[in-house]
């Protein structure tokens, strides 16, 4: 099922309503960013109950963005 929370508009949990739970985008979303900016997303039982989310980017050499 992990991976199946990645896919838009899926919900885990089938009692939430539409109007109360959500649309089922956020890890959609959260997936795409991430791997456009070269990373990846991954998800894991935490110790202890309960959910881990690991983003991993890539180191980058150089600064994109050289603001004031």
């Amino acid at each position: 099922m992990r991976d199946r929370v990645f896919v838009p508009f899926f919900r885990l949990e089938a009692s939430r309503s539409r109007k109360t739970g959500g649309t089922g985008l956020g890890l959609a979303i959260a997936r795409m960013v991430v791997r456009r900016h070269g990373g990846e997303i991954a998800l894991a039982d935490r110790p202890g109950g309960g959910l881990l989310v690991k983003v991993t980017l890539p180191k980058v050499s150089s600064p994109v963005f050289a603001g004031p």
